[in-house]
């Protein structure tokens, strides 16, 4: 696979260009990202039971992938650097580094290998597998039905994209999909964004980064209109690949990890901490992944650790990405970081995509009651400066879903 096909982005000159020197203005400072050095734990307040927050990336490439560059080792150490606690690791159609020995704890950061699996109707990721096909010729249903031997997850990759949207049914064995791919939001950008951002740079780095970037509507659709039926698990991607194919013979290691991964983050919540242990904590990350207690945070805008999405009744209390009987009243909090007190943010309710509650501005906390069935998920909004000068609002934390469900 060609950077060309992996990256469209970057196929044309201007565009190269224009990522070149967004990203370069990151590296100098343009984006702020305060970071946690270690976990958030909750050790279990009056409405919260204990848990531990860790904050990772999934779908990175390293020179394992043809279009890609870098490797574990300097994964793990800007990752390291930047309080990230899990990386997954997803090169193109293979899972040689399994074999390499690449995968455990590396610098406090805890290194896992998946797979990006190209199929005729779009791309997947293959999670905590270690022998399903990886060779990019393996139909669909004989590739999940080995994913789900394994016990791994599968994980719609570009879900929406223009040329890679998922074009297949969404089998019962797919886990989840991609709500937020970096990759995917540069591209998608419209043209007049990417030329103001262009001409901003020199002036306004922040802005014209953030000019890029927008509500991913048409996947938060897709993922609506799922969940009705179905759990299914949200994620971000960085896409990281530290590539830039400037000719057949000319490939430039940028934009670099360090500064891709200051932007978003997923955040796992887990019930017990990491032991630093590679064969007790993989589990513990894919548990999580599988269980949707996950929610994704632009980090760049400040520390997602400590968020929190509940869905309480006597006696029982569901995270985010469980599910909830019906019926009997569920009393929905969400609590917010301390990083938020600057952002202002506006904390917003969902019920089957359409909003049932919000915060005031500022609000540490929203905390709301109904007995009626449905997908109850949160997005935490906060007002960001553009070009033309006027804030506008953009998503800064993205939960998964508690499902209440009649059955």
């Amino acid at each position: 696979m060609t950077l060309a096909s992996a990256n469209p982005f970057f196929r044309s000159t201007t565009l190269k260009k224009l990522a070149i020197g967004v990203l370069s203005l990151i590296v100098i400072g343009g984006l702020r990202a305060p970071l946690s050095e270690a976990e958030s734990v909750s050790q279990g307040s009056r409405h919260l039971t204990p848990h531990y927050d860790y904050a990772g990336l999934i779908h990175l490439h390293t020179s394992y992938s043809d279009d890609a560059s870098g490797s574990y080792d300097s994964l793990a150490s800007d990752a390291g650097r930047q309080g990230i606690r899990f990386l997954i690791v997803t090169d193109h159609n293979t899972l040689k580094p399994i074999s390499d020995g690449r995968q455990g704890w590396k610098g406090g950061v805890l290194m896992l290998t998946g797979v990006e699996s190209s199929q005729p109707e779009g791309h997947m990721l293959g999670l905590n597998i270690a022998s399903a096909p990886a060779d990019g010729k393996t139909p669909t249903a004989p590739f999940l039905s080995r994913v789900q031997a394994e016990g791994g997850l599968a994980v719609i990759a570009h879900p929406t994209h223009r040329k890679w949207a998922w074009k297949g049914p969404i089998d019962d064995r797919i886990m989840g999909m991609e709500i937020l791919d970096l990759a995917d939001q540069f591209y998608d950008a419209p043209a007049q964004a990417k030329t103001a951002a262009f001409a901003a740079l020199p002036f306004r780095p922040m802005a014209a980064y953030l000019e890029l970037g927008g509500r991913p509507a048409s996947a938060l659709a897709k993922w609506d209109h799922i969940t009705r039926t179905r759990r299914f698990v949200g994620l971000y991607a960085p896409d990281i690949h530290q590539a830039i194919e400037l000719s057949d013979d000319w490939k430039i290691p940028f934009p670099p990890a360090r500064d891709i991964m200051r932007i978003a983050r997923d955040h796992i919540v887990t019930p017990t901490p990491f032991t630093g242990r590679h064969e007790e904590d993989a589990p513990l990350v894919y548990d999580a992944l599988r269980a949707g207690h996950v929610f994704v945070s632009l980090d760049v805008l400040g520390d997602g650790t400590g968020f929190m999405f509940t869905g309480e009744r006597p006696g029982q209390t569901a995270w985010m990405g469980d599910q909830i009987a019906a019926g009997p009243p569920t009393t929905y909090r969400v609590r917010l970081p301390a990083s938020a007190a600057p952002l202002k943010p506006v904390i917003h309710l969902l019920r089957n995509g359409s909003e049932v509650a919000r915060s005031a501005p500022g609000d540490a906390g929203l905390t709301w009651a109904s007995d009626d069935d449905g997908v109850y998920r949160v997005e935490v909004t906060t007002r960001v400066p553009t070009l033309a000068g006027a804030p506008r609002e953009m998503i800064w934390i993205y939960s998964n879903p508690i499902y209440a469900r009649a059955d």
